[in-house]
């Protein structure tokens, strides 16, 4: 008997060692050191941008002790199409930068017009929970990327040297540099310009030599950081709002432990809604410098009814998207936002 109750006990120490070792090893699979490198796009330092990567690097080293460090890039590594490829191969682990369109070309829609023409529109919209951040989300998914949020760039208007068009009528014959990418020559021509695709990095060179006369596809931020040596004027259109996406190489991501997938989401989820915040608030203080540096501004919300004109002709260059974003995508923001569909 004594024998037997000594096997026993034996017998559960053993099971108690082996059910400790277990424990041990789940809670250290909860422990994993990631070295990871994270990167944006187009603005070196100081910007919003960088100041934005940074934050999240350093929050998620002090809320793991060291465990979760990142490498931070700038714009050295290359342009935004660049930067997509590097996150999508996972030489890269997680980027602030627009979405290009080369793998998936249902990203157009983030140039699409006047989806909507006020911040307050945008947070419902683009924030979290918003109906364009979700299908960006499932949109990420098929580019091997986890889709963490959206960052508001800010509205877009237009610079000018001769006049600060603001009707079809005032805008005839003057060109304007747009972006080589699909809807735009549809809805600039819509608000009376004459389209030049030029590539942003020739912007300053055509309107200096006066191959065209103002630039479009950038708002107050780009504008001064471009051109406010090159226009006389700024005509704020709202026309779209630039956005880009905060991401993560999935295989990267499903290689982190949930309760770290949960950290990172949680410090990139705040930088969404300080930016949510801080974009207005930017828009508003480029708009005031353009002012200050001698350029004057027009914003087309203080004309209401030009506004809506601009916002409903544009609008009507959606079909230019439904064939690249696809139908069924293009009449769900339709539909969202009040449009009838066909």
């Amino acid at each position: 008997m004594k024998r037997k109750s000594l096997l026993i006990g034996l017998v559960l120490a053993v099971s108690m060692a082996f059910l400790s070792s277990a424990m041990v090893t789940d809670t250290m699979a909860g422990k994993k050191k990631h070295r990871l490198k994270i990167a944006q796009t187009l603005y070196p330092s100081p910007s919003a941008h960088m100041d934005s990567i940074h934050r999240i690097a350093d929050e998620v080293k002090k809320q793991t002790d060291g465990r979760i460090t990142f490498k931070v890039y700038g714009p050295e590594l290359g342009d935004w199409n660049e930067l997509n490829e590097m996150v999508n191969r996972g030489d890269i682990d997680m980027m602030l930068s627009p979405m290009s369109a080369t793998y998936d070309p249902r990203w157009n829609v983030t140039f699409a017009p006047y989806i909507v023409t006020d911040y307050k529109q945008a947070k419902e919209v683009f924030g979290p929970g918003g109906f364009m951040d979700e299908m960006f989300r499932s949109w990420a998914k098929d580019i091997n990327m986890h889709w963490l949020g959206t960052w508001i760039q800010g509205f877009a208007g237009i610079s000018l040297s001769a006049q600060p068009a603001t009707s079809p009528t005032e805008a005839k014959g003057i060109k304007v540099r747009t972006p080589p990418i699909a809807a735009f020559e549809c809805y600039l021509k819509k608000l009376g310009f004459t389209p030049s695709l030029i590539p942003y990095s020739e912007v300053p060179t055509a309107i200096s030599t006066g191959v065209v006369d103002g630039q479009a596809g950038g708002g107050p931020f780009q504008t001064y950081s471009c051109c406010r040596d090159l226009n006389k004027y700024f005509v704020y259109y709202r026309d779209y709002v630039e956005v880009w996406g905060y991401t993560i190489n999935m295989d990267r991501w499903n290689k982190l432990d949930a309760a770290d997938q949960e950290l990172i989401q949680k410090i990139v989820s705040e930088e969404v809604a300080k930016r949510m915040e801080g974009a207005e608030q930017e828009d508003q203080e480029y708009l005031k410098k353009l002012e200050e540096h001698g350029l004057t501004v027009v914003d087309l919300s203080d004309t209401p009814d030009k506004l809506m004109t601009a916002r409903d002709s544009c609008r009507e260059c959606w079909t230019e998207l439904d064939e690249l974003v696809g139908k069924e995508w293009m009449d769900k923001i339709r539909k969202e936002v009040g449009v009838k569909t066909e």
